[in-house]
């Protein structure tokens, strides 16, 4: 069941997760904490903020034309979503924390005001979108190939750094698997096979292309 939390009036500092986002953008936000399962926004909801996950992750949901629940993207940290409410006047799906996710939130009208007033500002906006639109496109192939080895590999090969593709996984390998469209024992077992042929090496929480 999807609950909606209230925020409480003066909620506890700590310290804030950094976003990869430009620092007028992250001067807008304003930081929320959500409980596991706690509904962001649901489907209909006046779009009033675009958002950014700094932890966690969030599902974004539809229901199907035979009622069934559809996750049409699965946000990961450093990510920002709900980026169509600048444009439109309705959230068109329903956001749920994944766990517990630390949120920034930028209201859709002031970030219009800055992307129109400020040239400067609003080329940093589109890299930022254009980055992450890469990485979509990077996860949609990726969910295409059949194989869950070919899967791992192409995830070293398109998000990993240096040349032995070193990557480190943002949670666990549970979400991982999620994150690969495999079940977590798919994963495992791939990883060991993986291992055995000489293909990848694992250096604590960091997978890396052999």
């Amino acid at each position: 069941m999807i609950r909606i939390m209230p925020h409480p009036a003066n909620p506890p500092r700590r310290a804030a997760t950094p976003l990869p986002w430009p620092p007028a953008l992250e001067a807008m936000a304003e930081r929320r904490r959500l409980a596991p399962g706690t509904a962001l926004f649901r489907a209909g909801d006046p779009a009033r903020h675009v958002f950014g996950l700094a932890q966690g992750q969030v599902a974004l949901r539809r229901v199907g034309v035979a009622g069934e629940d559809i996750v049409i993207h699965l946000a990961q940290a450093g990510e920002c979503f709900a980026e169509a409410s600048l444009h439109g006047g309705h959230y068109h799906c329903t956001a749920e924390a994944v766990g517990t996710a630390d949120v920034a939130a930028v209201p859709a009208e002031a970030l219009r005001a800055r992307l129109r007033d400020d040239p400067d500002f609003a080329l940093q906006w589109s890299a930022l979108l254009a980055a992450q639109l890469r990485r979509t496109r990077a996860r949609v192939e990726r969910l295409c190939l059949r194989s869950a080895a070919d899967r791992v590999l192409h995830l070293l090969q398109t998000e990993g750094h240096g040349r032995d593709g070193a990557y480190t996984p943002r949670s666990t390998l549970r979400a991982l698997a999620a994150e690969l469209g495999l079940t977590p024992e798919a994963l495992y077992r791939t990883l060991a096979a993986l291992q055995r042929a000489g293909r990848l090496r694992r250096d604590g929480p960091v997978l890396r292309l052999r």
